[in-house]
């Protein structure tokens, strides 16, 4: 047998290298694909990209897609494609439907129109700045403002690990701009938790069972349409899914997947709620499916709310709401971390948990007996 045509056959292709080309603006690359020549800028000079060290993660990037046959996202992508076709997906496939909505959101309602035909590598810190001064003067307040940002940074975390960039342009970008205080988000008391539940049983069980979820239990509302009657054993809701919309997946994170204490007065009104429909979805409409929350604020919990005077804000209050009591009665910002399901105490105390009035007095009235305690006597 003649070995030689057999051994050119499999002989593997030779790894290129590609020819650097440097031009008085930019860094260019000039590589074979499919038997074609190609020619790409990588970057232009300045900003990040300001020697040929600074651009060999692009150049390692194009070649390594090339010589392995992959599909090769040059640096030159402009931020559109990159992120509608790779970043977007990739958070579909990996996050929480309504993380990755919100993603979505932000991207095409703050970025896109701006820097959406920006190249990748393009895009330096004071268009970042630009953009987000922009939104401040327009009114957007801290907290909107530190998500617009940080979607862009996820974006280029992203492009950085797979060797697309080897920078991230946006975290030193700020706004130029005061702007105002973010408002004291809302939170409901147990009396107002107790009141609406009072006022919803007698109209719709599940609708005073939605609330109670929430505050009794803090969960959010995916997980409150996710909970169905197998993960409820008498005395423990097991959190397993989420809901968004039609789509059945997974809890927001990791540490959201767990189980969650119930006390008076949800295991009460659990238990009736069981009584009337065992299987499946605990709320769940005329077909077996999830229940729309939203439908159900609208018909029942809002009009119900608004002709008691009480102030109806949706859900997250209630969650709000039970965090600062756990943490203010056990004196251990721990245990509201843990009821939460956060996987640290600090988005905790950052977003959800405030200080209680009576539990400050009451502090407040302790050191006042400290402080007018006779000083003892200095033998």
């Amino acid at each position: 047998m003649d070995l030689l045509p057999l051994l050119k056959r499999n002989r593997l292709p030779r790894k290129q290298k590609g020819q650097r080309i440097e031009t008085p603006t930019a860094f260019c690359l000039r590589y074979y694909e499919d038997g074609k020549q190609k020619f790409t800028t990588l970057a232009y000079k300045g900003g990040m990209y300001r020697s040929w060290n600074d651009v060999e993660p692009l150049i390692e990037n194009v070649l390594v897609g090339v010589n392995e046959g992959r599909e090769i996202v040059t640096p030159q992508q402009c931020l559109t494609d990159f992120i509608e076709k790779h970043y977007l997906p990739w958070c579909e496939a990996n996050k929480s439907a309504p993380t990755a909505n919100g993603y979505k959101r932000v991207w095409e309602n703050y970025w896109k129109p701006h820097v959406g035909s920006i190249p990748l590598t393009a895009l330096q810190t004071a268009q970042v700045t630009a953009v987000l001064t922009k939104h401040a003067k327009d009114g957007k307040g801290p907290r909107t403002l530190s998500h617009i940002k940080w979607l862009l940074s996820g974006v280029y975390v992203y492009a950085i690990s797979g060797g697309v960039v080897p920078k991230n342009p946006v975290p030193d970008a700020k706004w130029l701009v005061k702007v105002a205080r973010p408002k004291k988000q809302t939170e409901y008391s147990l009396e107002t938790a107790l009141a609406m539940l009072r006022i919803l049983e007698p109209l719709d069980l599940r609708a005073a069972v939605a609330v109670a979820l929430a505050y009794f239990a803090a969960l959010r509302p995916a997980e409150i349409r996710g909970l169905q009657w197998a993960d409820y054993d008498g005395t423990e809701l097991n959190i397993r899914r989420g809901v968004w919309r039609n789509k059945i997946g997974e809890t927001k994170t990791e540490d959201s997947a767990a189980t969650v204490p119930v006390i008076e007065p949800l295991r009460s009104l659990l238990e009736k709620l069981r009584a009337q429909s065992a299987d499946g979805f605990m709320l769940q409409n005329s077909a077996g499916k999830p229940l729309s929350l939203d439908s159900l604020n609208l018909r029942v919990i809002s009009p119900a709310m608004e002709k008691a005077g009480i102030e109806w804000r949706g859900y997250y209050p209630g969650r709000r709401g039970v965090s600062s009591k756990v943490t203010d009665t056990s004196k251990n910002a721990l245990n509201s971390t843990g009821l939460l399901r956060h996987s640290t105490p600090i988005t905790a105390l950052k977003h959800y948990t405030r200080a209680q009035k009576e539990s400050i007095k009451a502090a407040l009235d302790t050191v006042e007996q400290m402080a007018m305690k006779p000083a003892e006597t200095v033998q």
